[in-house]
């Protein structure tokens, strides 16, 4: 008896806690806003507003970029009033299923940064950078050399050390792939991907938990966006350096279309782009960067202004073959993350044993089975809305895959 009371209270105290997370509806004059940033992010933001004269509060829905693309397609997606996420490609589906309001009243230095498909809706309120977070108390118990780029990553000292999430999981991460592939190109892009990939602890399931994970010391660096990582460099073990050509990655803010607070939802947009408001967004809590410059005088502005300078990427390549990247991704990498890292290993082994590379195994682990012409051909990339098109392409990727890494490994074990 004494134990079906208690299963029957905690039963109730999930429902409470729930029920407080997820009401039915939004309380009169609070905003609901959904967001694929974590709450570290957002709780400077929030608080700074809550002291402006009238302001309402603001209750937050923290969610993947796909659990709010579920959420915000179903019928209750009236409760949300605002959506902030740094995730251009959530912002379009949104757009393209009539869900968001139109916005015409943000400043050119905002939308410059917008993406054009989705300017007549979302707003670019803050900005930030990709680059590394670094353990540097693992890493100097390792004696490794602190990384500073993509293709440090790839250095066999960093064997079984390093953490990163994937596309699938991550719109931020899905970024930072981008701007790599876009950078280096298709081929050596992915060929740098994957020889990263074999020094791999695992695939972590958020972005902000990579670097969560590497302040614990379970892994020594990771690619992360920046404010992520500033938010814990209060921390004397951690470290970060931005990529030496770190693209932009603005945050944006839209209004739901189907909002019951659309007035004050606006206000809160115009504090964020106001002097007040930039200012919140300027301070170090948020670990961003406002949209207009810092004074020169400001310690961050030199950052700013350097990622400022960088050239914005192609979003119009990022839309059409998202899918792609993401299967991708998964398929040559997270799915078989172990047998990636064994074959990885052998082969750093071997080039020790050797002392001299072996460019033609690298080269079978570092292919994938699709050309840069293909990975931009618009009619190829629409089939991928097909499942069953794009499970038909994922299994023979893994074929091909598994059948070049069979090549690696029968031509290093004829080195023996």
């Amino acid at each position: 008896m004494f134990f079906r009371h208690m299963r029957t209270a905690g039963k109730m105290l999930v429902f409470l806690l729930l029920a407080n997370v997820f009401p039915a509806t939004a309380h009169s004059h609070e905003l609901v806003m959904a967001t694929t940033l974590s709450p570290s992010a957002t709780t400077w933001i929030i608080e700074r507003w809550q002291t402006e004269p009238g302001a309402v509060m603001i209750r937050t829905l923290n969610r993947t970029s796909a659990s709010l693309e579920q959420l915000l397609d179903a019928a209750g997606a009236e409760n949300v009033d605002v959506i902030l996420t740094s995730s251009p490609m959530l912002l379009q589906h949104l757009q393209e299923h009539q869900k968001l309001a139109a916005f015409d009243s943000a400043p050119p230095v905002s939308q410059r940064l917008v993406p054009q498909s989705i300017r007549s809706t979302s707003v670019a309120v803050a900005m930030s950078g990709f680059g590394l977070l670094i353990n540097r108390s693992a890493l100097a118990a390792r004696h490794l050399p602190q990384p500073v780029d993509w293709d440090d990553l790839a250095d066999p000292r960093y064997l079984g050390t390093l953490l990163m999430s994937s596309p699938s999981r991550s719109d931020t991460n899905h970024l930072m792939v981008e701007s790599l592939l876009q950078q280096k190109g298709w081929a050596q892009g992915w060929e740098t991907l994957l020889a990263s990939a074999g020094n791999l602890i695992t695939i972590s399931s958020r972005s902000f938990s990579v670097a969560d994970k590497i302040k614990s010391g379970l892994g020594v660096a990771g690619p992360v966006i920046d404010n992520y990582a500033n938010l814990l460099l209060n921390d004397p073990h951690l470290t970060f350096t931005y990529f030496p050509h770190s693209t932009v990655s603005p945050t944006y803010v839209a209004v739901l279309k189907n909002s019951q607070h659309a007035s004050e939802a606006r206000r809160f947009i115009h504090y964020l782009l106001s002097p007040t408001g930039q200012k919140t967004l300027a301070d170090a809590n948020t670990g961003k960067y406002p949209v207009t410059p810092l004074e020169a005088a400001n310690p961050r502005a030199a950052q700013q202004a350097a990622l400022m300078r960088q050239p914005t990427l192609n979003y119009r390549l990022i839309l059409k073959r998202q899918q792609l990247v993401q299967r991708m991704f998964d398929t040559a990498i997270s799915f078989r993350l172990a047998q990636l890292k064994d074959v990885w290993r052998a082969l750093h082994s071997a080039e020790a044993r050797l002392k001299r590379p072996l460019p033609e195994i690298r080269a079978l682990l570092t292919q994938v089975p699709v050309d840069a012409t293909s990975s931009e051909d618009e009619a190829w990339l629409a089939q991928f809305d097909n499942k069953s098109f794009a499970e038909q392409q994922m299994m023979e990727w893994q074929r091909w895959l598994l059948n070049n890494q069979r090549q690696a490994i029968t031509q290093l074990e004829a080195l023996k």
